[in-house]
């Protein structure tokens, strides 16, 4: 558990250098208690990682296609056995639409989290 939170905090301070486009902290439209994380990492590319904390949960997601206006990626949450694919298009600096396609199907708008 400490390691998770750990890992998490060191997320946020990376995230904090690097919001632009698509990287930073993101929170669903609707009331959801997880939050998805996205860096770009010079050297492995996009990263994502999804979190609860109500949940106590982290999932990540593999990046399948990229361009300058969206990111594809599929992602299998073992505790349920979904697989899901979701498209992430960028809309402005603090909105993103996020297409899901698979075991679960669904649009939502995501907005930027702001670290104080």
């Amino acid at each position: 558990m400490k390691k998770t939170i750990l890992a998490i905090a060191m997320l946020f301070s990376v995230a904090i250098y690097g919001q632009d486009d698509f990287t930073g902290i993101w929170a669903q439209d609707k009331n959801s208690s997880y939050y998805t994380v996205i860096l770009n990492n010079y050297n492995k590319g996009y990263i994502f990682t999804n979190f609860s904390f109500v949940e106590q949960n982290v999932v990540i997601e593999n990046v399948v296609e990229e361009t300058d206006t969206y990111i594809k990626t599929v992602v299998h949450n073992p505790d349920n056995g979904w697989r899901v694919y979701t498209t992430y298009e960028y809309i402005d600096d603090n909105t993103l639409s996020v297409n899901y396609e698979g075991d679960y199907e669904s649009t939502h708008v995501f907005y930027r989290k702001e670290i104080k």
